[in-house]
C-alpha cells in the first residue's frame, strides 16, 4: 500500500525467502533482529514512520515469548529514542492482551508497557487487532479447512464463545491510518487496559465459533458442517500430546493456546479507531475467507 503510495518502506528481517520477496517488490530490506538488537539502527535511519509487527506467536517457554514479544519491543522504542527526531511508532499487538491469560497475551501486554515507559520520548500509538486472517495466515485455515472439508467441526467446550475477526488487508489499513491520526500514548505513566492511543481492531462483528465454520465452508462451496464440542479438559490433554509429538516449533494447538480458548468472548469494537483513526473495515468474512482460499490455490 505504501509503495503504491510513492512512498519508501524499510523492512528490517531476517534471511529468509519472505526477505527476498520483500526486495523483489521494492523493499529495502535491512537484514537484523529484533532478538539482539542487530539492524535496528540502521533500518530507523530516514524513517518519519515505524511499524512494528515482529511477534512470537507460539513458543515452548515464557522466555521464548518475552524475548521477542517485550525486549524486541523494548531494543527498538530505545533505539527510537535516540533520534534526534523520534519516528511516530505504530505497534501491532493483539487482543491477547487484555486480559492476559496466556503467556502469549502476558507477553504482548508487557510489550505495550515498555512502549508506554517510552512514550514521552516516542510517540506511540498501539493497534490491538483480533483473530486476522486472510492470505499467509497459518493457523487458522489450516486447522479448519480440512475438517470443514469433511462436513464435521470440533470445538472446543460446551459454552458459547464469540471472536472479534479482522481481514488482513483492513488491518493493514488501520496501522497506516494510524501512522498519521489519532492520539498517541500519554507521556504518563497510565494502566495499560485503555486510555488514549490504544485501539482494538476488528470488523465491528461478534462470530461464534458456528458462524466462523458456515462462512469458511461457504466461501470453500462445502455444505454447513456439524459443530461438535469436545470437553476443555480433553482439549487440552490433545494440546499436551501435540507438544510432546511436535519436533522443534510448538504445535498450533498447545496448553497456552488452550487457555485462551478457555475465555467465552474475545470481541471488541473498533469504534474507537472508527471515529479517530478514520478506520473502515471493509472486508465481510466470507469475502476473506474467499481471498484466503484463492490464494492457496496454484497459479495456472
Amino acid at each position: 500500500m505504501i509503495l503504491e503510495r510513492g512512498g519508501t518502506v524499510t523492512a528490517l528481517a531476517r534471511p529468509s525467502p519472505r526477505a527476498r520477496l520483500l526486495r523483489e517488490l521494492g523493499v529495502r530490506v535491512v537484514s537484523g533482529d529484533l532478538t539482539t538488537g542487530r539492524g535496528i539502527a540502521e533500518a530507523l535511519q530516514g524513517a518519519d514512520r515505524v511499524i512494528h509487527l515482529a511477534a512470537t506467536l507460539r513458543a515452548r517457554t515464557p522466555a521464548a515469548y518475552w524475548s521477542v514479544n517485550r525486549d524486541g519491543v523494548a531494543r527498538l522504542v530505545r533505539a527510537m529514542a535516540t533520534q534526534r527526531r523520534p519516528a511516530r511508532l505504530v505497534l501491532c499487538s493483539s487482543l491477547a492482551a487484555g486480559p492476559a491469560i496466556s503467556l502469549y497475551g502476558a507477553s504482548k501486554r508487557a510489550g505495550e508497557q515498555v512502549a508506554r515507559e517510552h512514550a514521552a520520548q516516542v510517540p506511540t500509538v498501539i493497534l490491538r487487532p483480533g483473530i486476522v486472517y486472510g492470505p499467509g495466515e497459518e493457523a487458522l485455515l489450516p486447522a479448519l479447512l480440512p475438517m470443514i472439508r469433511l462436513g464435521v467441526v470440533l470445538k472446543a467446550g460446551y459454552g458459547p464463545r464469540r471472536y472479534g475477526m479482522i481481514y488482513v488487508d483492513d488491518l493493514c489499513t488501520a496501522l497506516l491510518s494510524a501512522t498519521d491520526h489519532g492520539p498517541v500514548l500519554p507521556a504518563a505513566d497510565t494502566p495499560v487496559g485503555g486510555g488514549p492511543g490504544l485501539y482494538p481492531i476488528s470488523d465491528g462483528n461478534a462470530y461464534d465459533w458456528a458462524d466462523i465454520c458456515r462462512a469458511l465452508a461457504r466461501a470453500a462451496g462445502c455444505r454447513e458442517p456439524l459443530v461438535v464440542p469436545v470437553p476443555m479438559p480433553a482439549v487440552r490433554a490433545v494440546a499436551v500430546l501435540a507438544e510432546l509429538a511436535a519436533r522443534g516449533a510448538m504445535p498450533a494447538l498447545n496448553r497456552d493456546k488452550v487457555r485462551e480458548m478457555r475465555r467465552p468472548d474475545w470481541t471488541c469494537t473498533p469504534d474507537d479507531a472508527v471515529r479517530e483513526l478514520g478506520f473502515a473495515p471493509a472486508t465481510p468474512l466470507i469475502r476473506g475467507f474467499e481471498a484466503a482460499l484463492a490464494a492457496l490455490r496454484p497459479a495456472r
